[in-house]
């Protein structure tokens, strides 16, 4: 993963160092240790450290996230929101991480921040994707044990799409989507993010898919549940090849449960069959996934194909910023237009192009 230019460690962990130990639950605890290395190269989207803290001579690890300043790859970000999500999930015994503290001054370090108990585990590789990571977890594992991969992801969305939303009490995503149509929320919402990202320029093949995504909607859906949004192995630790924690909730939602499966899938294909490489022996098929899935919450696959090129221009709008932010860090030339042309918008021209024909 490529480092963003905004993350400035010295500065930013001598204010956290002064401001945590004035906290009542860090008083007289320690001192803070320097940043593991894998904080330089974490959370393109967000700012996150990984760093230890000596209390009474035994070494703790903890997660410092940031909203992101200066370049932002999201139109806009709601920590908060996240925050609440983890939390509702983890007092629901689910394996998100545990949440010591939110602190939505932004004149402590420069932005909004939480601060959360670190897990051990590893994740799926995104750079390179992992299935092309012969070094990785992934790589390295058998056929069985990538299964397992797969497995778990599908039994966490199970029962998170399976949770009563009246239960829940997330008041933000009640007023966001209750007595609305979520489809068309999405739908807008990106429209806006594309328009934004690509700074007055046309993209032709998203904004066709866009179209056709408003003309083609579905007219039966499954009912309302949270929606992880950024739904995929990639997004979760394995120990052993058991889920510890389940990350990065920043695109979620309240929808059709089906777009969660359908992202997954999507990202998986377009990450490795959009790179012309072969899913590693043991992933999971379409076909497999959505019955499980389908045979545990009792939801309808129906709009599966209607979803996953939905999912693919959520991924080319993203692709977006997030090409446009390598420029911004000097890792691309500026006259790149990898923005616009790369894997994923191919992938999806592809898709869309044999869906219509």
């Amino acid at each position: 993963m490529p480092v963003s230019t905004e993350k400035n460690f010295d500065k930013k962990f001598n204010l956290f160092k002064e401001w945590l130990t004035q906290q009542d639950n860090f008083k007289d605890k320690g001192h803070l240790i320097i940043a593991n290395e894998s904080s330089i190269a974490s959370g393109f989207s967000n700012e996150t450290f990984i760093f230890s803290l000596n209390e009474n001579d035994e070494i703790k690890n903890y997660v410092l996230r940031l909203k992101p300043t200066n370049y932002q790859v999201f139109p806009e970000y709601n920590l908060k929101l996240q925050v609440d999500i983890m939390n509702c999930l983890f007092e629901r015994g689910f394996p998100t991480p545990n949440i010591i503290l939110y602190e939505s001054n932004d004149d402590i370090l420069g932005s909004e921040f939480y601060l959360m108990d670190f897990i051990d585990g590893e994740a799926p590789t995104d750079n390179p994707p992992y299935h092309m990571d012969p070094e990785g977890m992934v790589g390295k594992a058998d056929k069985e044990d990538r299964r397992k991969i797969w497995t778990e992801w599908i039994y966490y969305l199970n029962r998170i799409h399976t949770l009563d939303i009246n239960d829940l009490k997330l008041k933000e995503l009640d007023k966001k989507y209750r007595n609305n149509d979520p489809l068309d929320i999405d739908i807008d919402y990106y429209q806006n993010f594309l328009d934004w990202g690509m700074d007055g320029e046309d993209n032709p093949l998203c904004n066709n898919v866009l179209s056709w995504l408003k003309e083609n909607k579905p007219k039966k859906n499954n009912s309302l549940s949270l929606c992880w949004g950024d739904s995929r192995p990639g997004n979760i630790l394995y120990d052993n090849f058991k889920a510890s924690a389940l990350l990065d909730w920043e695109m979620a939602s309240y929808g059709d449960p089906i777009s969660d499966i359908a992202w997954g899938l999507a990202v998986d294909d377009a990450s490795s069959i959009g790179l012309t490489v072969d899913r590693l022996e043991g992933s999971m098929d379409y076909k497999e996934a959505l019955a499980l899935w389908s045979e545990y919450t009792g939801f309808s696959t129906e709009n599966y194909n209607y979803y996953r090129i939905f999912s693919l221009l959520k991924f080319s709008v993203i692709m977006v910023r997030v090409a446009k932010k390598l420029v911004f860090n000097n890792i691309m030339p500026l006259e790149s237009d990898f923005y616009k042309n790369n894997y994923i918008s191919n992938f999806l021209k592809s898709e869309f192009d044999a869906n219509n024909s």
